[in-house]
């Protein structure tokens, strides 16, 4: 069975490089989420622990109808919970 490719908005693009965030990172999130919170049909939060980056939390806004990273960034309410 073929997977659907993941498609990087321009804007996330720019954050990878700004925010100094790994790819790899963001399809881990995705593929195996801490924490997943579905905000509406074409929203959806994965959360992830980073364990190369201190054990930060990692966020990853999805749109899962066009299979699209909208943005990620390390959110410091859901590390302070431990990602959970």
């Amino acid at each position: 069975m073929n997977k659907v490719p993941i498609i990087f908005s321009k804007h996330i693009q720019q954050r990878i490089k700004d925010r100094n965030l790994d790819k790899q990172w963001i399809l881990n999130a995705i593929e195996s989420p801490d924490k997943t919170v579905l905000r509406t049909v074409e929203e959806v939060y994965y959360f992830k622990k980073i364990a190369d980056f201190a054990g930060r939390c990692l966020k990853v806004v999805f749109n899962p109808t066009k299979n699209l990273v909208v943005t990620a960034y390390f959110d410091r309410k859901m590390t302070k919970n431990n990602c959970t």
